[in-house]
């Protein structure tokens, strides 16, 4: 591993450019919605907020595109091709830069590409990985921790307080970077088949992830991300702790109805944290902002646009 991060201090990313300049884009196109987040959600005022509403076929295919500027205006077809070149000229040729793999690891790697994309969103178990895969764990390890210097994945660590340890989970999570790749890898290519499947919550819950990491790059508060899983499996989505240990609870619904037990995880983590909790935030796919109030501590329902902004070219 050693290695292989000396390498990657002299190894010039490509999908790390492309990221780049996925949030330079965003950044210069949707100044009303970027500047929003995560400090806007570290803050708590949501009153002033615009809301334009977004139909679920438009999120589908927000999460499709993906953040690859270069794909965004191409259509379906051209997509393809430019992911299967993708994964063919850079992910694999890359890997190899980094990382001195016997065998057939090309195979090896692109099945475990692919496990990862369903299980954006999901805790990393690797030792189910590796059995899924037929492969070690240790391997299946070392592989992630390459893709992860890459920027094809991102593990997310768990909120764990050394007072109170053993009530919850300490497994990371793991992301995948951007959900364009991850739909082309899970065959899910159309709007219709993506809102179908199962992983469109998980890929939905990847994208706010992946939008909160982006706008840390030019936000003006300090914040660190996590997840909260208890042992009784109440959860929340994302955990952002700002430089005062301060904790805002955001979790990810793909509804545009709100019930009371949407919160039940917020809620959860409010009892864990302590005075450390600030708020909860429950991001949905409606355009209205919800106050709630549970347990004297502050709840908000916001619509999802906030981080979407404007919808990608229709095809």
């Amino acid at each position: 591993m050693r290695h292989a991060v000396r390498r990657f201090q002299s190894f010039v990313q490509p999908l790390g450019r492309a990221r780049l300049e996925s949030a330079k884009v965003r950044k210069a196109g949707q100044e009303s919605t970027a500047d929003l987040t995560p400090c806007f959600v570290c803050r708590g005022q949501f009153k002033s907020i615009a809301t334009p509403f977004m139909a679920r076929d438009e999120i589908a295919r927000l999460l499709i595109y993906g953040g690859y500027p270069e794909l965004q205006e191409k259509k379906s077809r051209s997509r393809k091709i430019w992911f299967k070149s993708y994964i063919e000229g850079r992910l694999l040729k890359d890997f190899e830069n980094l990382y001195t793999a016997r065998g057939d690891y090309r195979s090896k790697l692109s099945s475990l590409v692919t496990r990862l994309a369903g299980l954006s969103g999901n805790l990393l178990k690797y030792a189910s990985i590796a059995n899924d895969l037929g492969l070690d764990d240790k391997l299946v390890k070392s592989y992630i921790e390459i893709l992860e210097l890459m920027f094809i994945v991102k593990r997310l660590p768990a909120y764990v307080k050394n007072a109170s340890k053993r009530t919850v989970i300490g497994m990371s999570k793991v992301q995948f970077v951007d959900t364009g790749l991850a739909c082309y890898l899970l065959g899910l290519r159309r709007v219709e088949s993506l809102l179908l499947s199962q992983s469109y919550g998980s890929l939905l819950e990847t994208f706010v992830f992946m939008e909160c990491r982006k706008h840390m790059t030019w936000a003006d508060e300090d914040v660190r991300l996590y997840h909260f899983r208890d042992k009784q499996k109440n959860a929340v989505d994302l955990v952002l702790e700002k430089s005062g240990s301060n904790l805002i609870g955001v979790e990810v619904k793909a509804s545009a109805t709100i019930r009371m037990s949407d919160f039940k995880g917020l809620v959860k983590l409010a009892d864990y944290a302590g005075w450390h909790f600030d708020h909860g935030v429950l991001l949905y796919t409606g355009n209205e902002v919800l106050p709630f109030t549970i347990a004297n501590r502050k709840f908000y329902a916001i619509p999802l646009s906030i981080l979407a902004g404007s919808s990608p070219p229709r095809t």
